[in-house]
C-alpha cells in the first residue's frame, strides 16, 4: 500500500491534500475569524483538464506569475493542475478577475485563512461580560456595539502557555473574599507562612500573612470589609473555564489581597502606603508582583504615597489607577493617586458598551491615559453578602430559614440543639459547646448573640423571631462567623431542644455575582492587562510594559481629545502589536525581533508558512518540525492507526473521507489532547474498498 503525506498549512483544504490509495494530510482549524479573511495578493488557481503543467506555467508567466506552490498530488488526482500564486502589486480581487478571463483557467479563488482561537470560555456568565466580548448583546438592560471590547478571546489565542511563576496583582482595596469559589484557586499564597500558628514564620514582620494582610486593622485576615475589593479582584483574575460564573482578564494571574479599609468605603493613606511597601517587599523576596490595582481616589497630594509608588516602580511594579467618578477634568481638578503622573502609573477612565466615555467618569487629555470598560461590569460578590439557601431540618420536618448577612456558610452541620434564651452569656449551657444554639430575638443585637454563642463553643446559631413571621438581619460586618440563620417565630418554637437538627446555610451559586459601574471597574481591566503583558513578555521593563499597553489601544471617537491616548484598552494588540497574526513573543523567540515577520514566509522551506507553524506550535526555522500525519499501521478495510508529531498544550482533530471531491464528511475524533511528542489515533470503521483520506488539524 502506498502511503503519502502532506504538511500543515493555513490554507483551504483543497489546496494541498495529496492523493494515493490511502492519503493522510494536515490542516489548521479554528473559527475565530470571518470566512472572508484571506491572504492578500494570493490566489489558488486551478487549470482546465486539457492544460498540462508546461502550458499552465506558460499561462501564468503571461500574467507575470509563477506557482508559489504546486499541489502535485491533488493535481494528479483531479487531472487539473492546481497551486497558489502571489502578486506583490495586485490585490486578490484584481488577480481573480484577471485569471478568470484566461481561457486556460478553470477557477481562481482566494487563499482563505484558517485561524485558531480559544473559543468562548465555559464560564456560566461569559456572555454577560461585554467588556471581554461585545457582540452587541444586551447586558443589564443596555445594548452594546459589537467589537467595542478589549478583544479578550483573540488575545488569549495568541498567549503563551501558562507559566509556573504566574504574575501576581496586588489589590489594595476593601479586602478580598479569598474563599469565593470563582477566585479561591487564583489567590496568591505566602508559602513561607503558616496561617494558623500565630507566628511570623517567614520573618517579614507580619503574622499569618497567608493571602496578604489587613493594613487597616493590623490583622492577618484581608477578608473584604465590604464588596468593592472582591469585585475588583474578580475582574482581574477570576478563575477561567471552570463552568462557573465569570472569568478574569488574566485568569492565570494570582491576587494578593491587601486590605486598607475597615468600613468597606474609605482607605487611609497610611494603610495604602504600608500595603504598597508590603507588595514591594514581597517583590524583593521573589514574588512575581507585576501590578498594584488602586481603584480609589480623593483630594490631596501625599508625597509619601507618591514616593512609595515610585519605589514600587523601581522594583518593577506598575500601578493601574482609577481616574475617578466625579465627571471632572483631572487636568484642572486633580484626583489622587491618579494625578501623581508617575512613570509606572496608568490612569484609567471608564467606557460604556458603545465605546463612549461613561457619564460619571473623570477624564483628562494630559492626566488620564486610556479608557477601559467600566459600566455594567459583572464580577464577584463576597459570599458572605450574597443570599444563601438556608434551612433547619429536624427529623423529617424542614423549616425555611434566612441567612444573617456575613454569616458563615455550611452545606450542613448536624448536632444537638440547646435552648439559649436571649443569647446573654449566662444563657448558654455548657453542653452547647460543639452543638447548635437556639436563641430568641430581642434585647441584644444579632452580632452580640452570635459572638456569645461562639464564645460558648456553638458550631451554629438559630435565632427565631419574637413576632409572627421570619426576618432579615445582619451581623454587621465580615468576620470569622459561625453559620447563623433566622426562623419564623412559630418554627423556632417548634424546634425541639436537646434533640439533633441540621443547619444548612450554603451560598446560592447564582447570587455571588453583581453588576457595578465605575472607574473602579475600569482600572482592574488594565491591571489584568498588565499581568497579561507580563505573562507574555516577562523580561520587559516597567517602561516597556507601560508603552506596550498605551501604544496599542483602539483609538475611538468617544475618547478622542478626552484621554491622552484617545483610545480604549486592546488586549489583543498587547500581544500582537503589528497585527500580523503572529505573537510578538513568538517572533522574538524564533527570529530575534518582536515584530515584522512575514506570516506567509517559509524560512525553513518545509512547505509551512510562519503563520501555519505558529498555529501548529512547530518551529519555523527547522524543516523537520511540522505537523505531519503518517500511517503507523493499516489494513485494506479497518483498524488504521495514524500518528503525528504533537506539541504540548495543543488540541487536535481528525477527519476522514472516501472522496475528496465531496469533502471531508466524517469526524473521527475531536478535542484530542496532545501527548507530546507524538499522538496516535486508531480508526476502526469498516468501509467498502480501501481508499480513504485523512486530515488532522489543530483546534487550539
Amino acid at each position: 500500500m502506498q502511503i503519502s503525506m502532506t504538511k500543515i498549512f493555513s490554507r483551504r483544504v483543497s489546496a494541498f491534500l495529496m492523493i494515493s490509495s490511502l492519503t493522510v494530510g494536515g490542516v489548521c482549524a479554528g473559527a475565530g475569524h470571518p470566512a472572508t479573511e484571506y491572504v492578500e495578493g494570493d490566489v489558488i488557481v486551478t487549470f482546465k483538464p486539457s492544460v498540462d503543467m508546461t502550458t499552465a506555467q506558460r499561462a501564468l508567466l503571461g500574467h507575470s506569475l509563477v506557482f508559489q506552490k504546486h499541489f502535485t498530488e491533488l493535481s494528479r488526482h483531479r487531472g487539473k493542475e492546481t497551486g497558489f500564486v502571489h502578486s506583490k502589486n495586485r490585490t486578490t480581487v484584481q488577480l481573480i478577475a484577471e485569471l478568470s478571463r484566461d481561457p486556460a483557467v478553470e477557477t481562481a479563488e482566494p487563499n482563505y485563512l484558517r485561524w485558531v482561537t480559544i473559543g468562548p470560555p465555559n464560564d456560566t456568565y461569559f456572555t454577560n461580560l461585554w467588556a471581554l466580548q461585545n457582540t452587541g448583546q444586551t447586558v443589564n438592560g443596555t445594548a452594546g456595539t459589537a467589537g467595542d471590547d478589549i478583544h479578550f478571546i483573540a488575545a488569549w489565542a495568541l498567549a503563551q502557555q501558562p507559566t509556573t511563576n504566574p504574575p501576581v496583582v496586588a489589590v489594595i482595596d476593601t479586602g478580598v473574599d479569598h474563599s469565593h469559589p470563582d477566585l479561591v484557586s487564583n489567590m496568591w499564597i505566602n508559602t513561607g507562612e503558616n496561617p494558623t500558628n500565630g507566628l511570623d514564620n517567614d520573618g517579614d514582620g507580619y503574622v499569618n500573612d497567608y493571602y496578604g494582610y489587613d493594613f487597616a486593622d493590623n490583622l492577618p485576615d484581608p477578608t473584604d470589609s465590604g464588596f468593592h475589593g472582591t469585585h475588583v479582584a474578580g475582574t482581574i483574575a477570576a478563575v477561567g473555564n471552570n463552568q462557573l460564573g465569570v472569568i478574569g482578564v488574566d485568569y492565570q494571574a494570582r491576587i494578593m489581597a491587601l486590605r486598607a479599609s475597615s468600613d468597606g468605603q474609605s482607605l487611609p493613606d497610611s494603610a495604602i502606603i504600608e500595603a504598597i511597601q508590603y507588595a514591594t517587599m514581597m517583590k524583593g523576596r521573589g514574588v512575581n508582583v507585576v501590578a498594584i490595582n488602586e481603584s480609589f481616589g480623593g483630594g490631596g497630594f501625599n508625597s509619601a504615597e507618591s514616593a512609595a509608588m515610585q519605589a514600587a516602580g523601581s522594583a518593577g511594579i506598575i500601578f493601574s489607577v482609577a481616574a475617578g467618578n466625579s465627571t471632572n477634568d483631572n487636568d484642572t481638578t486633580p484626583s489622587y493617586p491618579a494625578s501623581y503622573r508617575l512613570n509606572n502609573e496608568i490612569v484609567v477612565a471608564a467606557t460604556d458598551q458603545n465605546d463612549a466615555l461613561a457619564f460619571f467618569s473623570n477624564f483628562g487629555v494630559n492626566t488620564v491615559d486610556l479608557g477601559a470598560p467600566g459600566v455594567n461590569i459583572l464580577s464577584l460578590l463576597p459570599v458572605a453578602m450574597a443570599p444563601t439557601i438556608a434551612s433547619v431540618q429536624q427529623g423529617s420536618i424542614v423549616y425555611s430559614a434566612n441567612n444573617l448577612t456575613f454569616s458563615g456558610t455550611t452545606t450542613g452541620i448536624t448536632a444537638t440543639v440547646y435552648g439559649c434564651g436571649l443569647g446573654n452569656p449566662a444563657d448558654f449551657p455548657a453542653a452547647v459547646n460543639g452543638n447548635i444554639a437556639l436563641i430568641a430575638r430581642g434585647t441584644l443585637t444579632f452580632s452580640n448573640k452570635v459572638v456569645n454563642a461562639m464564645a460558648a463553643g456553638a458550631r451554629a446559631a438559630i435565632i427565631y423571631n419574637n413576632v409572627s413571621g421570619n426576618f432579615s438581619g445582619t451581623l454587621g460586618g465580615a468576620g470569622n462567623w459561625i453559620p447563623a440563620v433566622s426562623l419564623a417565630q412559630s418554627d423556632g418554637l417548634a424546634v425541639q431542644t436537646n434533640s439533633p437538627a441540621t443547619v444548612v446555610n450554603k451560598p446560592d451559586p447564582t447570587q455571588i455575582y453583581q453588576y457595578l459601574d465605575g472607574t473602579s471597574m475600569a482600572a482592574p481591566h488594565v491591571s489584568g492587562a498588565i499581568a497579561f503583558a507580563a505573562m507574555n513578555f516577562p523580561f520587559e521593563t516597567v517602561t516597556q510594559r507601560v508603552q506596550r499597553i498605551l501604544a496599542n489601544v483602539d483609538v475611538v471617537p468617544g475618547l478622542n481629545g478626552i484621554v491622552h491616548t484617545g483610545g480604549r484598552l486592546n488586549l489583543q494588540r498587547i500581544v500582537d502589536t503589528d497585527g500580523n497574526g503572529l505573537p510578538d513573543w513568538w517572533e522574538l523567540q524564533y527570529f530575534g525581533h518582536l515584530t515584522g515577520t512575514d506570516p506567509n514566509a517559509d524560512p525553513d522551506h518545509d512547505g509551512m508558512s510562519n503563520l501555519a507553524e505558529w498555529l501548529a506550535g512547530t518551529d519555523p526555522t527547522n524543516a523537520a518540525s511540522n505537523l505531519r500525519v503518517t500511517v503507523l499501521s493499516a489494513t485494506n478495510a479497518n483498524a488504521i492507526v495514524l500518528g503525528w508529531t504533537s506539541v504540548a498544550g495543543k488540541t487536535y482533530w481528525l477527519e476522514r473521507t472516501t472522496n475528496l471531491l465531496t469533502g471531508f464528511n466524517f469526524t473521527v475524533a475531536t478535542n484530542i489532547n496532545a501527548t507530546a511528542p507524538t499522538n496516535t489515533q486508531t480508526d476502526t470503521t469498516i468501509l467498502p474498498g480501501n481508499t480513504r483520506f485523512y486530515r488532522v488539524g489543530v483546534e487550539h
